[in-house]
């Protein structure tokens, strides 16, 4: 009987991400589709202690014991949702609303030939967006300015551009006067941490090779890379997080399943 050889299994690798990330209390909170992930990627290093032998002239090694291992990779995700932005900035992700309240006295001092962005405060640095009944008047006066002739509007994003030779002169006080369309809007914002920690998980869907669904228990998370906010070209925006796998304290560092088939 010839003998047998094994069967070789190549993997061309394809899947869905997900992200679980901690609370204070390291507790999981739920689990986050990160979406079209075109590369996870994990990489493991090892350090030995060695030891060579002086009994003879010749100083061999007898002696070579593993004694740390790190565990490191890579993630790229395009799919630039709130939530994967929040996670890239290590900020939050929540759900803004916008009243229709009426806004009368709006005061900015203005110079012709700049734009300025209605609604724009501290607590909400980029101000409004989709507003209605725009107006400008002076502070000292009330002189009421001409849409197209004094200023430009651009209702949309809620800006307003002094025109260079209409009636509102250098460093003039002027009331801005509009109407906010009511509305929910996603909002994102950056944080003081540096990094994430959670549980990574790959539920594989392979091209080639049986499907091995991987889980990370503790992970951190560290942006890198840049994140592109305006290009010429045609390339899909691209996020970059470094990997680093932890070992939990009852647990192991990484899993890798297969999927169960009945008898």
């Amino acid at each position: 009987m010839p003998i047998i050889h094994a069967k070789s299994e190549y993997l061309i690798p394809r899947g869905r991400a997900y992200f679980d990330p901690y609370d204070a209390s390291e507790r999981l909170t739920g689990e986050i589709d990160l979406g079209n992930c075109p590369g996870i990627s994990l990489s493991i290093e090892t350090e030995k202690a060695e030891h060579f032998s002086s009994q003879t002239g010749l100083r061999e090694k007898d002696g070579s014991w593993v004694v740390q291992v790190q565990r490191t990779g890579a993630m790229q995700c395009d799919n630039f949702s709130p939530s994967n932005a929040a996670l890239w900035l290590t900020g939050s992700h929540e759900i803004k609303t916008q009243l229709a309240t009426p806004v009368t006295d709006e005061e900015r001092t203005v110079l012709p030939g700049r734009q300025y962005q209605l609604g724009a405060t501290g607590a909400n640095p980029l101000g409004v967006r989709n507003v209605t009944d725009i107006t400008v008047t002076a502070k000292t006066g009330g002189t009421v300015y001409v849409a197209g002739t004094d200023y430009n509007v651009d209702t949309e994003t809620g800006r307003v551009q002094i025109i260079v030779g209409g009636a509102i002169t250098e460093a003039t006080a002027v009331l801005f006067g509009y109407k906010p369309v009511a509305g929910k809007f996603d909002s994102v914002k950056s944080g003081a941490k540096s990094e994430l920690t959670g549980a990574l998980r790959v539920v594989s869907d392979n091209a080639a090779g049986g499907n091995r669904d991987w889980y990370l228990p503790k992970v951190t998370l560290t942006a890198g890379g840049d994140l592109t906010l305006i290009a010429e070209g045609t390339d899909v925006v691209v996020m970059e997080f470094e990997i680093e796998a932890l070992k939990p304290a009852n647990a192991e560092a990484i899993y890798c399943d297969g999927r169960p088939v009945a008898n």
